[in-house]
């Protein structure tokens, strides 16, 4: 299992895709933290408790991030039709989806800490160049850091088992981004859905690592609940990819 969890690592590692992920991801936290810092319209003043606030800001997209590393590592074998390849070399396809169930989400929380350490330097740099010393022991930007990697896991791990359910790329890319949108986004408000419903969808789940608070749920009912969707997909997906015929 550790020789094809690394190999699949290895395989991420030689492609653009992680690459170019980080880079939009550095992009998008350095725009995040100038926003932050230089519109501050109706917020309260930048002080040494700012740091948490800035570093928070990518943690969401990050986690999206990390759910379509999930869904590309799976399902582009199936895409690029490797595979065949793939299962002529390891015929055992329970053990192929385990790694990648192993590997993808590992990626997706090393993505996340390598963007939050950037992220956490540039906002530190620039509050320092304006006179403010950050605090880096903040017991806020652990916990922001803490929800931030249980939920790049986690939905690494959902992306892995919906693309091993679905197979098709572009189709559980699509449909990831229906569910997100259409039903849990606008569906929900036309129905008028109350609070009650919503916090239990996936979304909600995964937003109660990354942005707590309000009427949602607690931050460690969120990783139970969304660990709950994650191995259900796991399940689901690698009993479809072990029973179906791949041809």
């Amino acid at each position: 299992m550790i020789r094809l969890v690394r190999a699949e690592l290895t395989k991420l590692a030689t492609t653009r895709l992680i690459y170019g992920m980080a880079a939009a991801m550095a992009a998008f936290a350095v725009l995040t933290v100038a926003a932050n810092i230089l519109d501050r319209q109706g917020a309260p003043p930048l002080a040494a408790d700012s740091l948490p606030v800035l570093v928070a800001a990518p943690v969401t997209l990050l986690s999206g991030a990390a759910l379509l590393l999930g869904i590309l590592g799976m399902a582009g074998e199936f895409r690029h039709q490797t595979v065949t390849q793939t299962f002529l070399v390891t015929p055992d396809r329970g053990r192929v989806v385990a790694a990648k169930l192993v590997a993808y989400p590992l990626a997706g929380i090393a993505l996340a800490l390598v963007i939050l350490a950037f992220t956490a330097a540039v906002a530190t740099g620039w509050l320092t160049a304006k006179g403010i010393t950050p605090s880096l022991l903040d017991a806020r930007l652990g916990r922001v850091l803490l929800g931030a990697v249980l939920a790049a896991g986690l939905c690494g791990l959902v992306g892995v088992g919906v693309a091993a359910l679905v197979r098709n790329q572009v189709a559980a890319l699509v449909g990831v981004a229906v569910w997100v949108l259409l039903v849990e986004g606008l569906l929900m408000s036309l129905l008028n859905a109350p609070s009650s419903l919503a916090k239990w969808l996936p979304s909600a789940a995964a937003a109660a690592l990354t942005n707590p608070g309000g009427a949602g749920l607690s931050r460690l009912a969120g990783a139970l609940l969304l660990a709950g969707y994650a191995l259900a997909l796991a399940l689901a997906g690698t009993r479809l990819v072990v029973r179906r015929d791949i041809t």
